[in-house]
């Protein structure tokens, strides 16, 4: 217990260092202020550039469309930046030498991997919910009257795909020496769900759907 609280004390420290915290943090929560900024103000910037009939044509904007974009930024930029983040996080340590020295003192191998997973999973579902809980709020100030069904639902879906990526990034730091790799293959995996999602009868199995069917489900599509 001892050895896991002391490389979990390392992975924080080190994660601050490099300023990884400040990274995630700031893209996260400028994310969950504009979501619902750009769903209330959009169309009327939009409406000073354009002829009135088009501005006119313009519907209302809506809890929806606020979650609408937070949906959008999360599922495509957000895990993007927790891929950036977490692909080098072994393979980093193990080019420097100091994952071998730490090995060599007998650390086992499944100890530091169950680790730096437990952090990863910790950071991305601390910053996610937390900027789930911004946009919330401001959802909530500018259209106070408006129920979101299944919006639990389609919140936690996004969240267990960001786990299940967290899983297959830290199983690419195993298999390959260079991050470029890990990228490769976090693509290949993603990838794979795109081409399953293009056959009707998979698309109930399609993982992938954890991440793009928010909308949906919020719509009551589904």
């Amino acid at each position: 217990m001892h050895t896991f609280i002391a490389l979990f004390k390392k992975e924080t420290m080190e994660f601050n260092r490099t300023y990884k915290f400040l990274i995630v943090i700031s893209v996260f929560m400028i994310f969950a202020i504009m979501s619902p900024l750009t769903a209330k103000f959009m169309p009327e910037i939009l409406s000073q550039f354009l002829p009135k009939e088009v501005a006119d044509s313009f519907p209302a904007p809506s809890a929806l469309d606020s979650w609408a974009q937070f949906f959008k930024n999360f599922s495509q930029i957000g895990l993007f930046v927790i891929t950036l983040l977490f692909a080098g996080t072994i393979i980093h340590e193990r080019s420097e030498g100091t994952l071998i020295i730490l090995l060599t003192k007998g650390l086992r191998r499944s100890t530091v991997v169950l680790v730096k997973t437990i952090f990863s999973m910790l950071v991305w579902t601390i910053m996610y919910w937390a900027a789930f809980g911004v946009t919330y709020f401001y959802t909530w100030y500018y259209w106070k009257d408006e129920n979101v069904d299944h919006l639990g639902l389609a919140i936690g879906n996004l969240w267990l795909f960001g786990l299940l990526l967290i899983v297959v990034i830290l199983f690419g730091n195993i298999l390959f020496k260079s991050i470029y790799g890990n990228l490769l293959w976090t693509a290949l995996f993603v990838g794979v769900w795109f081409i399953v999602s293009i056959f009707p009868k998979a698309e109930d199995f399609n993982l992938l759907r954890l991440a793009t069917d928010g909308n949906n489900i919020l719509k009551g599509l589904y």
